[in-house]
């Protein structure tokens, strides 16, 4: 079978630019010929899968992302594949992996009426529309039980079009050794006996980076002083280092950019912290939970139910209280029986769970799609 995946930009550190490449990939392995097309390619290119870069240019995001959507489909004309996959909200694909939330659920509880009207919101609804609506028929592979409430709620979709994906967390990440490392002590010339408290990301407003600082700011002098966050992904730090430097804590806070050696990472620190504002599902607390460091993170997060249920570390509960937060990475940092038993708890959870089929379950779906409406 031959496949097209699409999406706008691949950057190698991306949660939905990893999960895109390992699903085309298993898709290699089973035998299909996969092609990607993109806006921008950043990062090595795989073997066996023959990447397109289509330019675009114009004023706006949203018409850089009309432009390829057409050049996109006059090479589907072309090419004429079995079944184009996006990752993105691309009209004309066939399978759809819903790693974005409800772009008109946020639309309609988060923005004044007025901004249905502007030509970008108006776009990114009607393109949703085309993958969600119900005269449709895009399979949807969806990685969070909530998100496909959500949708459905607001584009009745019916519940036959979706498959409910499990994580995709790489085995790369289990600490099976239970050992703790100091890669990021050395790495940033600390001693020992300093804290490190991690959050790893990219899109820093989203998932909370201000909240982050605001409570490593609020520690105890001692315990602060004796306390770093260290921040791992890719985005403009500039804000939130004037926020540190606004509370006095500039010089505990690293930015590391984004790294391959991210499971070295977890072993390194005394907890994840994930405060996010929105997050369609949160790989990064389940990839620190299998590494066994505890997690602190909030409700919003799809996987955030995989904490909770497992007693891997602290959610905190909806609406989002920033004095809750200040307590609870105190006693992650201060209470070392309870860091201990979260870190128990982790290590048990990382051999028993099922989180880490998701390209092979997102393949399975892919074909059975095929299969059903006669592509394979």
């Amino acid at each position: 079978m031959t496949l097209v995946f699409t999406l706008y930009k691949y950057f190698p550190f991306g949660g939905l630019q990893k999960d895109m490449l390992a699903i085309a990939k298993e898709c290699v392995v089973r035998g299909h010929q996969v092609s990607i097309f993109c806006r921008s390619w950043s990062g090595d290119y795989p073997e066996n899968i023959h990447i397109n870069i289509l330019p675009v240019k114009a004023l706006s995001n949203h018409g850089k992302n009309s432009k390829f959507a057409k050049q996109l489909r006059h090479c589907m004309q072309k090419l004429k594949p079995d079944l184009v996959v996006a990752f993105n909200k691309i009209p004309g694909a066939d399978v759809y992996y819903a790693a974005d939330t409800c772009f008109k659920a946020k639309l309609y509880r988060e923005r004044p009426w007025v901004y249905r009207l502007l030509p970008r919101y108006r776009q990114y609804v009607r393109d949703e529309a085309t993958l969600f609506g119900q005269n449709a028929d895009t399979h949807i592979l969806a990685i969070s039980k909530s998100a496909i409430d959500e949708y459905r709620d607001y584009y009745q979709t019916t519940v036959d079009r979706f498959t409910l994906l499990p994580p995709g967390i790489s085995r790369e990440h289990i600490n099976n050794q239970r050992e703790r490392l100091d890669v990021i002590h050395r790495e940033l010339g600390l001693t020992a006996d300093k804290q490190i408290v991690l959050m790893v990301g990219s899109g820093f407003r989203t998932k909370g980076l201000d909240r982050a600082i605001a409570a490593l700011a609020s520690l105890p002098a001692n315990t602060r002083n004796n306390t770093h966050l260290v921040v791992v992904g890719q985005d403009n730090p500039e804000v939130f280092i004037q926020q540190a430097t606004d509370s006095s804590i500039a010089t505990q806070l690293y930015f590391l950019g984004g790294r391959k050696d991210v499971p070295l990472l977890l072993r390194s620190a005394d907890v994840l912290i994930h405060p996010a504002y929105r997050e369609n599902t949160g790989t990064a607390l389940l990839e620190a939970a299998v590494a066994g460091l505890p997690v602190i993170t909030t409700d919003v997060c799809g996987y955030a139910h995989y904490i909770a249920d497992n007693d891997l570390g602290v959610v905190l509960p909806s609406p989002f209280d920033q004095e809750a937060l200040n307590k609870t990475l105190l006693i992650a940092l201060m209470d070392t029986d309870k860091n201990k038993q979260w870190r128990n708890n982790c290590y048990a959870f990382a051999q028993g769970a099922d989180i880490y089929s998701l390209p092979q379950k997102a393949v399975d779906a892919i074909e059975a799609f095929a299969k059903k409406s006669r592509r394979l």
